[in-house]
């Protein structure tokens, strides 16, 4: 297993927290394809995480749903922070954290169950249901729980409050720092590298390259 794999499931937690976008691997004769769809989750004593999610009934999502086959689920958060850290020209690395998985989705019926469920979904984005809910204004709105089967999530290049959140090392990490696309800031240490060998901001290209005449 990866040494950046997690699976403290406080801190799964706190990343499905973050998220706002679940995304669900399904299958059907035309083939695989993601469906991302609003969700909450509730994780039971005994560590049993269960995902609730919602939709229309009629289509091919409610379809592969229904057939009660192990599924996959994936959900991310961040891809911000943007550093590239010369010299490698690969190094561009942002700050994301994400969530993947497997499990057996269940479509809700019992009144109770879709009231819990909804209110859960709910309450994954908001702090306060803002419209009342009851078992009967709900019961025409196709729900379903997905009993997860594995779970594990990944941060990479935590920010300096995701790594005090989830207790992970801080990484000092220096270069150019991109915001929108562009260059915001540049705390590399050139003296590092080579002299001439600096990239050129906009077009990627070392200085020296572009000082050549051949």
């Amino acid at each position: 297993m990866r040494k950046d794999i997690i699976t403290d499931h406080a801190k799964i937690s706190w990343i499905l927290d973050q998220c706002q976008i679940l995304h669900l691997g399904l299958a059907n004769e035309h083939g695989s394809y993601v469906v991302p769809v609003h969700y909450g989750y509730q994780e039971g004593p005994d560590g049993q995480y269960t995902l609730y999610i919602h939709g229309t009934g009629d289509g091919e999502k409610a379809a592969a749903l229904n057939e009660g086959k192990v599924i996959g689920f994936e959900s991310d958060h961040g891809h911000e922070n943007l550093i590239y850290t010369p010299p490698r020209p690969g190094d561009f690395g942002p700050s994301f954290m994400s969530v993947i998985g497997s499990g057996v989705p269940r479509q809700l019926t019992a009144p109770q169950e879709k009231l819990f469920a909804l209110r859960t979904i709910i309450h994954h984005y908001v702090n306060t249901i803002p419209v009342a809910l009851s078992a009967d204004s709900v019961k025409g709105v196709p729900t379903w729980a997905i009993k997860v089967k594995r779970i594990t999530g990944r941060v990479h290049h935590p920010t300096k409050e995701w790594s005090v959140a989830l207790g992970l090392p801080l990484e000092e990490r220096h270069g150019k720092h991109y915001q929108n696309g562009a260059v915001i800031t540049d705390d590399f240490d050139y003296s590092e590298i080579d002299n001439g060998e600096t990239p050129d901001a906009t077009s990627g290209a070392s200085l020296k390259d572009k000082g050549s005449s051949n």
